[in-house]
């Protein structure tokens, strides 16, 4: 950086900023998505188990 043209500073900064601020969004997402994925087949092996339990106690 060129501390002497404060507007090329600020741009660069700016620039590193919304650089840095676009990686934790995608990183974000992709956390969400592998977070959401995992969620819902605990859900379904949760249901299935309760569903086998419960017929097995019927019987």
């Amino acid at each position: 950086m060129k501390l002497d043209n404060k507007g090329q500073t600020s741009a660069e900064l700016i620039l590193i900023l919304a650089s840095m601020s676009m990686i934790v969004l995608v990183a974000a997402y992709y956390t969400t998505n592998y977070l959401n994925t995992i969620t819902n087949h605990t859900k379904t092996v949760i249901i299935n188990s309760r569903d086998n339990f419960l017929s097995q106690t019927i019987r």
